[in-house]
């Protein structure tokens, strides 16, 4: 199969190897290749077509009013760059879309990709889930992003981790990749995580962190 990573990717769920190759020859595609740092689409501009990361990561980010750029999301393979938007009326990315590391993208534009629905019905249906899936995403993304103070962030994203309720969390992300998640600076960060300890809300033991007082951490992302 030519592009094996799409056996995992959410849009073709349900289709053997053989199926996505017979779908994929029955429309027309490109592959793009983008170094680290390239940008592969600006907030605003139209989509086109659906694309998906084949290898590489990509990264969504946008700036605030106080010029400050905040990371949305990681896109890895085999998952769709700003798939729930791609047949809005206008669509238009509502974010930059950067690549994190070198990258590929396969690209197939919307026509074609209608097509595949029409073809197969399971298409269709993965498509929706995707959209559905990720419209629950970006409402808690936006609800993350409302917390007014930093350790609210950080309270809400510790007690969603695996493990929370144990009182024990590992964290897969170092402090610049949570400062950016964050959308602030990493002394501020580091700043925050050290009050938190002070208050004996948390003890931070790399890369485990413990949650010493629940209901403290509660009163902070309930802010």
């Amino acid at each position: 199969m030519k592009f094996p990573v799409l056996n995992r990717s959410p849009l073709f769920s349900g289709l053997d190897e053989s199926e996505i190759e017979s779908l994929l020859e029955s429309v027309n595609y490109r592959v793009r290749f983008y170094h680290a740092g390239a940008v592969a689409a600006l907030s605003g501009e139209e989509i086109l077509s659906v694309m998906i990361v084949i290898s590489g990561s990509i990264k969504g980010e946008m700036t605030d009013l106080a010029g400050r750029t905040i990371k949305i999301e990681d896109v890895n393979p085999p998952q769709a760059l700003a798939s729930a938007f791609i047949f809005g009326t206008g669509a238009k990315y509502p974010v930059n879309v950067i690549a994190n590391v070198d990258s590929e993208l396969l690209i197939i534009g919307k026509a074609d990709y209608l097509k595949l629905m029409r073809n197969d019905g399971r298409i269709l249906s993965n498509y929706l889930t995707v959209v559905c899936n990720k419209a629950l995403f970006l409402s808690g993304r936006l609800r993350f992003l409302s917390f007014h103070t930093i350790k609210g962030k950080l309270a809400h994203y510790l007690s969603s981790l695996p493990g929370a309720a144990s009182g024990r969390v590992m964290i897969d992300r170092t402090q610049q990749e949570l400062s950016e998640f964050f959308g602030v600076t990493r002394p501020s960060l580091a700043r925050a995580l050290g009050e938190m300890e002070k208050e004996g809300l948390i003890a931070v033991e790399r890369p485990e962190v413990r949650l010493l007082d629940p209901k403290g951490l509660s009163g902070l992302s309930n802010v």
